[in-house]
């Protein structure tokens, strides 16, 4: 039986950005292989919009992602983390439920298709 290596361990860390200098701590963290989760459910609309322009271009220039996995929560991880079921990834639930879901309104359309 062949003996294979555990793969190293995850590192994800929980952000709540005060400041648009906490994108520099979000950036090292995804930088070093890390994912970030931002949570943004407090932060001003436009320091939100700011950090959410950052993390996008980091995403972009690292192959990383960006994706909304709950109202106001915003995972950030680098190249070859993959998210599965989050709002936004590729699934055969359509992004229009979702972006109802991210925005506070009702998440039965969402959740409604799930029961058995």
């Amino acid at each position: 039986m062949p003996v294979h290596a555990l793969p190293a361990p995850v590192r994800v860390h929980m952000l709540t950005p005060l400041s648009f200098n906490d994108a520099q701590e979000i950036g090292d963290r995804i930088k070093s292989g890390a994912s970030v989760f931002m949570d943004v459910r407090t932060t001003d609309r436009d320091l939100e919009e700011r950090l959410r322009d950052f993390v996008g271009g980091l995403a972009s220039a690292l192959d990383g992602s960006v994706t909304d996995v709950a109202h106001g929560i915003v995972l950030v991880a680098p190249h070859g983390v993959n998210v599965s079921g989050a709002p936004g990834s590729q699934s055969d639930t359509s992004n229009d439920d979702y972006a109802g879901y991210r925005d506070g309104r009702d998440a039965t359309p969402i959740f409604g298709r799930l029961s058995a």
